[in-house]
Protein backbone atom coordinates (compact mmCIF):
# COMPACT_ATOMS: atom_id res chain seq x y z
CA UNK A 1 0.00 0.00 0.00
CA UNK A 2 1.30 3.42 -0.91
CA UNK A 3 1.50 5.85 2.02
CA UNK A 4 2.17 9.53 1.31
CA UNK A 5 5.48 10.86 2.59
CA UNK A 6 3.71 13.49 4.69
CA UNK A 7 1.68 10.76 6.45
CA UNK A 8 4.87 8.87 7.30
CA UNK A 9 6.32 12.05 8.76
CA UNK A 10 3.17 12.53 10.87
CA UNK A 11 3.36 8.96 12.18
CA UNK A 12 7.01 9.45 13.08
CA UNK A 13 6.19 12.69 14.86
CA UNK A 14 3.41 11.03 16.87
CA UNK A 15 5.74 8.22 17.92
CA UNK A 16 8.34 10.74 19.08
CA UNK A 17 5.70 12.65 21.06
CA UNK A 18 4.51 9.45 22.72
CA UNK A 19 8.07 8.60 23.71
CA UNK A 20 8.56 12.01 25.27
CA UNK A 21 5.24 11.81 27.12
CA UNK A 22 5.98 8.39 28.63
CA UNK A 23 6.18 8.38 32.44
CA UNK A 24 9.58 9.53 33.59
CA UNK A 25 9.24 8.03 37.05
CA UNK A 26 9.94 4.44 37.98
CA UNK A 27 10.01 5.32 41.67
CA UNK A 28 8.26 3.16 44.25
CA UNK A 29 6.87 3.92 47.69
CA UNK A 30 6.22 1.42 50.48
CA UNK A 31 4.32 1.81 53.78
CA UNK A 32 2.92 -0.75 56.25
CA UNK A 33 -0.49 -2.24 55.37
CA UNK A 34 -1.90 -0.54 58.46
CA UNK A 35 -0.70 1.91 61.12
CA UNK A 36 -2.18 2.25 64.60
CA UNK A 37 -2.54 5.68 66.16
CA UNK A 38 -1.97 5.27 69.92
CA UNK A 39 -2.28 8.91 70.92
CA UNK A 40 1.45 9.19 71.64
CA UNK A 41 2.88 12.20 69.75
CA UNK A 42 6.50 11.04 70.07
CA UNK A 43 5.86 7.52 68.77
CA UNK A 44 7.41 7.06 65.29
CA UNK A 45 5.59 3.94 64.15
CA UNK A 46 4.96 4.83 60.50
CA UNK A 47 7.85 3.56 58.37
CA UNK A 48 8.13 4.88 54.79
CA UNK A 49 10.56 3.57 52.17
CA UNK A 50 11.17 4.66 48.59
CA UNK A 51 13.28 3.67 45.61
CA UNK A 52 14.12 5.24 42.25
CA UNK A 53 14.69 8.83 43.37
CA UNK A 54 17.55 11.19 42.51
CA UNK A 55 20.71 10.03 44.34
CA UNK A 56 21.34 12.46 47.17
CA UNK A 57 18.14 14.31 46.34
CA UNK A 58 15.54 15.73 48.71
CA UNK A 59 12.22 13.83 48.81
CA UNK A 60 9.06 15.46 50.17
CA UNK A 61 6.32 13.19 51.53
CA UNK A 62 2.69 14.28 51.70
CA UNK A 63 -0.69 12.68 52.35
CA UNK A 64 -4.24 13.25 51.21
CA UNK A 65 -7.63 11.61 51.75
CA UNK A 66 -11.12 11.66 50.32
CA UNK A 67 -12.23 13.89 53.20
CA UNK A 68 -9.24 16.22 52.73
CA UNK A 69 -7.99 16.09 49.10
CA UNK A 70 -5.43 18.89 49.55
CA UNK A 71 -1.93 17.37 50.06
CA UNK A 72 -0.67 17.75 53.63
CA UNK A 73 3.04 17.66 54.57
CA UNK A 74 4.05 14.48 56.42
CA UNK A 75 7.85 14.37 56.52
CA UNK A 76 10.89 14.46 54.22
CA UNK A 77 14.00 12.42 53.54
CA UNK A 78 17.18 12.39 51.48
CA UNK A 79 17.84 9.63 48.98
CA UNK A 80 21.07 7.66 49.34
CA UNK A 81 23.61 7.21 46.47
CA UNK A 82 21.40 4.46 45.05
CA UNK A 83 18.30 6.70 45.04
CA UNK A 84 16.63 4.95 47.96
CA UNK A 85 15.40 6.27 51.30
CA UNK A 86 13.94 4.95 54.56
CA UNK A 87 12.36 7.20 57.17
CA UNK A 88 9.99 7.04 60.12
CA UNK A 89 7.34 9.42 61.31
CA UNK A 90 4.34 9.49 63.60
CA UNK A 91 0.80 8.45 62.71
CA UNK A 92 -1.08 10.80 60.39
CA UNK A 93 -3.74 13.17 61.64
CA UNK A 94 -7.35 12.05 61.32
CA UNK A 95 -9.71 14.40 59.55
CA UNK A 96 -12.14 14.39 62.49
CA UNK A 97 -11.58 13.90 66.22
CA UNK A 98 -14.01 10.98 66.33
CA UNK A 99 -12.64 9.18 63.24
CA UNK A 100 -11.39 5.69 64.10
CA UNK A 101 -10.54 4.18 60.68
CA UNK A 102 -9.28 6.16 57.69
CA UNK A 103 -7.54 5.53 54.35
CA UNK A 104 -4.92 7.93 52.95
CA UNK A 105 -2.94 8.34 49.75
CA UNK A 106 0.75 8.91 50.51
CA UNK A 107 2.80 10.77 47.89
CA UNK A 108 6.61 11.08 47.61
CA UNK A 109 7.96 13.75 45.28
CA UNK A 110 11.59 14.25 44.19
CA UNK A 111 12.28 17.98 44.60
CA UNK A 112 15.25 17.91 42.21
CA UNK A 113 13.10 16.30 39.52
CA UNK A 114 9.36 16.64 40.29
CA UNK A 115 8.59 14.20 37.46
CA UNK A 116 9.89 11.50 39.78
CA UNK A 117 7.01 10.69 42.09
CA UNK A 118 5.39 7.66 43.70
CA UNK A 119 2.13 7.05 45.54
CA UNK A 120 0.66 4.31 47.71
CA UNK A 121 -2.34 3.72 49.97
CA UNK A 122 -2.22 3.66 53.77
CA UNK A 123 -4.89 2.57 56.23
CA UNK A 124 -4.79 3.91 59.78
CA UNK A 125 -6.90 3.08 62.84
CA UNK A 126 -7.19 4.69 66.24
CA UNK A 127 -6.33 2.31 69.10
CA UNK A 128 -9.23 1.61 71.42
CA UNK A 129 -12.82 0.43 71.28
CA UNK A 130 -16.36 1.72 71.05
CA UNK A 131 -19.95 0.57 71.16
CA UNK A 132 -22.59 1.58 68.62
CA UNK A 133 -24.96 2.78 69.79
CA UNK A 134 -23.11 3.78 72.96
CA UNK A 135 -26.22 4.37 75.05
CA UNK A 136 -29.53 2.66 75.73
CA UNK A 137 -30.97 0.06 78.04
CA UNK A 138 -28.39 -2.28 79.63
CA UNK A 139 -29.94 -5.25 77.82
CA UNK A 140 -30.05 -3.59 74.40
CA UNK A 141 -27.81 -5.16 71.78
CA UNK A 142 -24.94 -3.03 70.50
CA UNK A 143 -21.86 -3.60 68.34
CA UNK A 144 -18.60 -3.49 70.29
CA UNK A 145 -15.57 -2.90 68.03
CA UNK A 146 -11.90 -2.95 69.08
CA UNK A 147 -9.03 -1.67 66.92
CA UNK A 148 -5.26 -1.77 66.96
CA UNK A 149 -4.62 -5.05 68.77
CA UNK A 150 -2.17 -7.78 67.76
CA UNK A 151 -3.68 -9.61 64.75
CA UNK A 152 -4.36 -13.32 65.08
CA UNK A 153 -4.85 -13.20 68.84
CA UNK A 154 -8.09 -13.01 70.86
CA UNK A 155 -9.38 -9.77 72.35
CA UNK A 156 -11.26 -9.78 75.66
CA UNK A 157 -13.52 -7.26 77.35
CA UNK A 158 -13.43 -7.01 81.14
CA UNK A 159 -16.46 -5.45 82.81
CA UNK A 160 -15.60 -4.17 86.29
CA UNK A 161 -17.79 -2.61 88.95
CA UNK A 162 -16.98 -1.62 92.52
CA UNK A 163 -13.35 -2.65 92.10
CA UNK A 164 -14.24 -6.20 91.04
CA UNK A 165 -14.32 -7.93 87.68
CA UNK A 166 -17.91 -8.97 87.06
CA UNK A 167 -17.34 -10.65 83.70
CA UNK A 168 -14.56 -11.41 81.21
CA UNK A 169 -15.93 -11.93 77.70
CA UNK A 170 -14.17 -12.84 74.47
CA UNK A 171 -14.87 -10.37 71.68
CA UNK A 172 -13.16 -12.44 68.98
CA UNK A 173 -9.88 -12.81 67.10
CA UNK A 174 -8.22 -9.57 65.98
CA UNK A 175 -8.06 -9.52 62.17
CA UNK A 176 -5.12 -8.38 60.08
CA UNK A 177 -3.88 -5.91 59.10
CA UNK A 178 -5.28 -3.46 61.67
CA UNK A 179 -6.05 -5.76 64.60
CA UNK A 180 -9.80 -5.13 64.45
CA UNK A 181 -12.59 -7.28 65.86
CA UNK A 182 -16.30 -6.77 66.49
CA UNK A 183 -19.03 -8.53 68.42
CA UNK A 184 -22.72 -7.76 68.81
CA UNK A 185 -23.88 -8.29 72.38
CA UNK A 186 -25.72 -6.60 75.23
CA UNK A 187 -24.51 -3.17 76.24
CA UNK A 188 -23.95 -4.62 79.71
CA UNK A 189 -23.44 -8.38 79.24
CA UNK A 190 -23.59 -9.26 82.93
CA UNK A 191 -25.76 -8.79 86.02
CA UNK A 192 -27.32 -5.35 86.23
CA UNK A 193 -25.82 -2.92 88.75
CA UNK A 194 -26.55 0.79 88.63
CA UNK A 195 -23.60 3.16 88.60
CA UNK A 196 -20.34 3.60 86.76
CA UNK A 197 -18.64 0.58 85.21
CA UNK A 198 -15.07 0.40 83.95
CA UNK A 199 -14.62 -1.55 80.72
CA UNK A 200 -11.15 -2.72 79.75
CA UNK A 201 -10.18 -4.37 76.48
CA UNK A 202 -6.91 -6.24 76.07
CA UNK A 203 -5.61 -9.63 74.98
CA UNK A 204 -5.52 -11.30 78.39
CA UNK A 205 -8.18 -13.89 79.23
CA UNK A 206 -8.78 -12.38 82.69
CA UNK A 207 -8.37 -8.84 83.93
CA UNK A 208 -5.04 -7.91 85.48
CA UNK A 209 -4.03 -4.48 86.80
CA UNK A 210 -0.54 -5.20 85.47
CA UNK A 211 -1.87 -5.58 81.93
CA UNK A 212 -3.86 -2.38 82.19
CA UNK A 213 -0.76 -0.48 83.36
CA UNK A 214 1.95 -1.85 81.10
CA UNK A 215 0.31 -3.85 78.31
CA UNK A 216 -1.77 -3.04 75.26
CA UNK A 217 -5.00 -2.15 77.02
CA UNK A 218 -7.86 0.26 76.32
CA UNK A 219 -10.22 1.59 78.96
CA UNK A 220 -13.74 2.94 78.69
CA UNK A 221 -16.58 3.87 80.99
CA UNK A 222 -20.18 2.72 81.05
CA UNK A 223 -22.75 4.54 83.17
CA UNK A 224 -25.88 2.57 84.04
CA UNK A 225 -28.62 4.83 85.42
CA UNK A 226 -32.13 4.18 86.64
CA UNK A 227 -34.80 5.41 84.26
CA UNK A 228 -38.51 5.90 84.79
CA UNK A 229 -40.92 5.48 81.88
Amino acid sequence: MHVPRRALAAVAALAATAAIAAPASAATLTVPPCVVEYGSPGLLNLGIAGTGFTPGGFVAIESMSAANPAPQPVTSSTADPAGNFITKTGALGFNKFDTTDQTYTVIATDRMNPAITATTALRQVRFGFDAKPDSGRPGSRVLYTARGFAPGQPVYAHFRFGGKTRRNIKIGIAAAPCGTVSRRMRLLPTKLRFGTWSVYMDQARVFSPQTSRTGLSAKGRLVISRTFD
